[in-house]
């Protein structure tokens, strides 16, 4: 079974994947602060409606984050870990060392209201995800 696209915008694409996990394939490109939101906005939604606490997070084309979109990224994480709990994800790192650099200070920054994992492809991260339960 193919993952279902759930919505799309110039930040990226999430799908609902069939293993239980919210799959976020960012797009390389120009973004503005309200692609980034609308893709935040509509990951929670699904994470939500779907009940899940899993997603995996393809990086390998995301171009590095502004200082306001690490800002909205963090903001939004520990929002949502307040309301929710914590989210946990498989992370295939970007290609581009400056944006591995601003995902690494989101993720300093969340004291833990954003858990996740590196890995180096899909297979991997899927499997990983998979095996993990709340």
């Amino acid at each position: 079974m193919m993952p279902l696209l759930y919505f799309e915008n110039a930040m990226g694409r999430i799908l609902e994947h069939p293993n239980g996990y919210a799959l976020i394939r960012y797009h390389s490109g120009k973004r503005t602060l309200a692609d980034v939101q609308d893709l935040l906005t509509n990951l929670g939604r699904l994470l939500q409606k779907r009940g899940w606490f899993k997603m995996l997070s393809d990086q390998r084309l995301l171009s590095p984050l502004s200082e306001e979109e690490q800002a909205l990224a963090l903001d939004y994480w520990q929002n949502r870990h307040f309301l929710f709990g914590a989210t946990v994800g498989a992370v295939i790192m970007a290609n581009n060392q400056s944006t591995r650099l601003s995902f690494a200070r989101i993720r300093e920054q969340a004291n833990g209201s954003l858990r996740y994992r590196q890995f180096e492809n899909e297979l991997a991260a899927d499997f990983w995800l998979t095996q993990l339960e709340r």
